[in-house]
C-alpha cells in the first residue's frame, strides 16, 4: 500500500513537472513571438526616422541653394529697380515667345527713362516697334548690351548673371542679364530653352 501511494505521488509530481515545463516553453515561445513582432516594428521605425532625416537634410540643402542663387536684389534708386523689373519682364515674355506681352513690357520700360537716358529710352522703344518676335529679340539683344553698364553702377546688393547663347542669330551669339544662374534663353524660347552659359557676374 505504501509503495502504491509513493508511486502515485511520483506520478503526480512528474505530471506537475511536465506541466511546468510546458508552461515555461509556452512562455518562452510567447516571448520569442513578441520579440519577432517587435523587431520589425523597431526596424521600420528606424527606417522611417532615417527617411525623415534625409528629407529634412534635402530640404535644408534646397533652401540653402535658393538663398545663394536668388539673393534679393536691391538698387541705388527706385528708378533703377523699376528699370530692372521692366527689363526682366521683357526677357520673360521673350522666353515665353509672347510677342504681344514683350511689346507691352518694352513700352513700360521705355517710359521709365528720362531724357538723361535718351539712348536707352530709344532702344527700349525699338523693342516695342519691332515688326515681329525675331526683330524684338534682336532689339532686346542690343538693349541688353547697352544696359549692362547701367546696372553695374546702380546695383547695390545681390548678383546679376550675364549669360550668352552662342547659337543666337545664325551663330553670331547674343547676351542677356538674369537674376538667376539657371539658363532660360530669351532668343529661342522652348526650342532651345537651356542653351547658353553664364559668362560674367555683376555684384556690388
Amino acid at each position: 500500500m505504501k509503495n502504491t501511494v509513493k508511486f502515485m505521488s511520483l506520478a503526480v509530481l512528474a505530471v506537475m513537472l511536465n506541466a511546468c515545463g510546458n508552461d515555461k516553453k509556452a512562455d518562452t515561445n510567447r516571448v520569442d513571438e513578441e520579440l519577432v513582432e517587435e523587431l520589425p516594428m523597431e526596424m521600420d521605425e528606424q527606417h522611417e526616422m532615417k527617411e525623415a532625416d534625409s528629407r529634412t537634410e534635402n530640404t535644408k540643402t534646397g533652401l540653402s541653394d535658393m538663398k545663394i542663387d536668388n539673393a534679393a536684389l536691391s538698387f541705388e534708386s527706385d528708378t533703377a529697380k523699376a528699370v530692372w523689373d521692366a527689363y526682366n519682364s521683357v526677357k520673360n515674355a521673350l522666353v515665353a515667345s509672347d510677342s504681344e506681352i514683350a511689346k507691352q513690357e518694352a513700352a513700360n520700360l521705355a517710359m521709365i527713362f528720362s531724357e538723361d537716358n535718351a539712348k536707352l529710352k530709344a532702344m527700349a522703344e525699338g523693342i516695342t516697334t519691332a515688326e515681329d518676335l525675331e526683330a524684338q529679340r534682336k532689339a532686346f539683344s542690343q538693349f541688353s548690351n547697352a544696359i549692362t553698364s547701367y546696372f553695374k553702377v546702380s546695383l547695390s546688393t545681390g548678383t546679376l548673371y550675364r549669360q550668352h547663347c552662342p547659337m543666337a542669330f545664325d551663330g553670331k551669339g547674343a547676351d542677356w542679364l538674369s537674376k538667376e544662374s539657371a539658363i532660360k534663353n530669351p532668343y529661342f524660347g522652348d526650342k532651345m530653352l537651356n542653351c547658353g552659359s553664364v559668362t560674367a557676374t555683376i555684384t556690388n
